[in-house]
């Protein structure tokens, strides 16, 4: 009968249950390998405010980038706000807006990065170029974002009074975020000063902050002649 019972199981298609015990064999090595995501191209800001290739000629070569980069955006902000007198204004206006980031990185930062350097500061000379091009780049960034806006309403206004007015926050706004990035940029390696260095390069750099605000202003007033300068 166990023999009979066998074979009817044979032909009805059961396959046999399988051993206890046994695993399931091993995936095969031979599998697609997963692609990486593509992350697409970085933004314009995140390539021009973020760290450039690695190299002492790389870097130099991106920090002049960052600087050239800068000076145009800035022309374009000087661009938009001659507009209101047009002209021969359009072209004064434009030349006058980079002075101000020049004249900080010409003449402050180096100031800056002698005082550090007497403090014994753990800022060495291509950390501090690095910084300032960084806070030009912000700088830039700012006055390049707000060149249209500026320009319509600088066109518009039936003030002077108020186009200075409107102008002049406009250049205070993209000093101030590029002073913050550029105390950001240059104040990273302090952390890991000493105590005592610590305290003295903050009052260099407090120092260097109301420097550098006068010194724009005093450029930025002298020499645009939508405030009454270079005329």
């Amino acid at each position: 009968m166990e023999a009979h019972a066998s074979y009817v199981d044979a032909l009805a298609g059961d396959a046999p249950p399988e051993p206890q015990g046994t695993t399931p064999p091993p995936p095969s090595s031979h599998a697609a390998p997963e692609m990486p995501a593509d992350e697409g191209a970085p933004s314009f800001a995140k390539s021009l405010l973020g760290d450039g290739p690695e190299g002492a000629a790389g870097a130099l070569r991106d920090d002049a980038r960052r600087f050239a980069t800068a000076l145009a955006l800035s022309a374009l902000y000087g661009l938009s706000i001659g507009t209101r007198d047009g002209g021969l204004s359009i072209l004064k206006h434009a030349a006058a807006v980079p002075l101000a980031p020049l004249a900080v990185a010409g003449l402050g930062v180096p100031a800056l990065f002698i005082v550090l350097t007497l403090f014994d500061a753990p800022v060495d000379p291509p950390a501090a170029v690095k910084a300032a091009a960084r806070g030009a780049a912000t700088t830039g960034l700012v006055l390049g974002g707000l060149a249209p806006a500026m320009a319509l309403f600088v066109t518009t206004s039936s003030s002077r009074i108020g186009a200075a007015f409107s102008a002049g926050l406009g250049l205070i706004l993209a000093g101030a975020f590029g002073l913050r990035a550029f105390l950001g940029a240059i104040g990273t390696p302090l952390g890991r000063a000493p105590a005592g260095v610590r305290t003295m390069s903050g009052f260099a750099l407090a120092g260097f902050a109301i420097f550098a605000t006068a010194l724009s202003a005093r450029v930025w007033w002298s020499t645009l002649p939508i405030f009454g300068g270079g005329q």
